[in-house]
């Protein structure tokens, strides 16, 4: 079975390398996990290729993850909640069961300086709030399998306070990738019922 990963950095693995990604390390018997995420894509973006990217490739599952360069570029919330509306739908109407990833969440005050003077990322903090929130209530009402990250890194985070786990105070080190890829293999066999 083959579930096709859409996202931006969260999913490609900015500031690791391929191997160290958490879709790279992703291990569950009979599936194949594919990565098509794009440093820096929006929910927009996701959605302008999900015809070429995992329609066209007739996966089992598709995996969308994303929200947060949305944000970053000034977006309110309205925008990513169409786009995930119409980014299930659409699989659905494919014949492709969709999952929604709820992105990690990061550390405003450790944002390299140069993204800082780009974006309050306070505000990207509370607009992510908002939509993890609305991706729940979303997720319930239409039966979607929902695979939070956001909770999971930080519960991960509470339990190892002395573990950095970002390379820019946004992208997660190898050691949050490898957390994050077995919290990964355990929620899709609990949800797929593996």
């Amino acid at each position: 079975m083959k579930v096709i990963c859409l996202g931006d950095s969260f999913t490609r693995g900015f500031g690791v390398k391929k191997h160290e990604n958490w879709i790279s390390n992703i291990n569950i018997d009979n599936m194949t996990f594919v990565n098509k995420g794009i440093n820096g894509d929006t929910t927009s973006g996701m959605l302008s290729r999900l015809q070429r990217d995992v329609i066209d490739k007739s996966p089992g599952y598709v995996l969308i993850s994303g929200g947060i360069n949305d944000f970053i570029t000034g977006s309110g919330v309205e925008i990513p909640k169409n786009n995930y509306m119409a980014m299930v739908h659409h699989a659905y109407h494919n014949m492709i069961c969709p999952i929604i990833g709820i992105e990690p969440g990061f550390s405003p005050d450790n944002v390299r300086s140069d993204w800082a003077a780009f974006a309050d990322f306070n505000e990207v903090m509370k607009k992510q709030t908002e939509l993890r929130t609305w991706l729940h209530g979303f997720s319930k009402t239409f039966g979607i399998p929902c695979i939070d990250f956001f909770e999971e890194l930080e519960r991960v985070k509470a339990l190892y306070k002395d573990t950095d786990f970002y390379v820019d105070g946004i992208h997660m080190t190898k050691e949050g990738h490898k957390y994050i890829a077995d919290f990964t293999a355990h929620a899709v066999e609990a949800l797929l019922h593996f």
